[in-house]
């Protein structure tokens, strides 16, 4: 499948939906993350709440409590491990928006949807 795509992402959903290790450690947690491919106006939208895990098509402008943004080359990176998350951001790769405290404090369960992408079978 195509990276990228909400087939793609919507295969990431049902992985995460499957992992009672992902579900463990997302209680208590509501939050919001929206990936954006700048160059190709495709836009996802991750939303966990309580241990449940949504992720779904939806405008660029759409709020969100954390946003990635990109071009889709820096995004294809990304995900064949060329470049971790934070490097890329750090690179000006991606930019980021939202509380860096606050993302951080998440960063050691939020490497899992990194992880999962990147075990994701696709094509670029």
């Amino acid at each position: 499948m195509r990276y990228f795509t909400e087939e793609f992402f919507k295969e990431v959903e049902r992985r995460l939906l499957e992992d009672p290790t992902w579900q463990q450690n997302t209680k208590g947690i509501k939050t919001t993350i929206l990936l954006t491919a700048t160059d190709q106006s495709a836009s996802f939208l991750i939303k966990v709440e309580e241990g449940m895990t949504s992720v779904n098509k939806v405008d660029p402008a759409t709020q969100s409590e954390f946003t990635f943004e990109g071009e889709y080359d820096n995004w294809t990176k990304v995900a064949k491990g060329e470049v971790d998350l934070q490097s890329a951001v750090l690179k000006g790769m991606l930019k980021f928006k939202g509380s860096i405290t606050k993302i951080l404090f998440y960063k050691d369960r939020f490497i899992k949807i990194a992880d999962v992408i990147r075990s994701t079978q696709m094509e670029f």
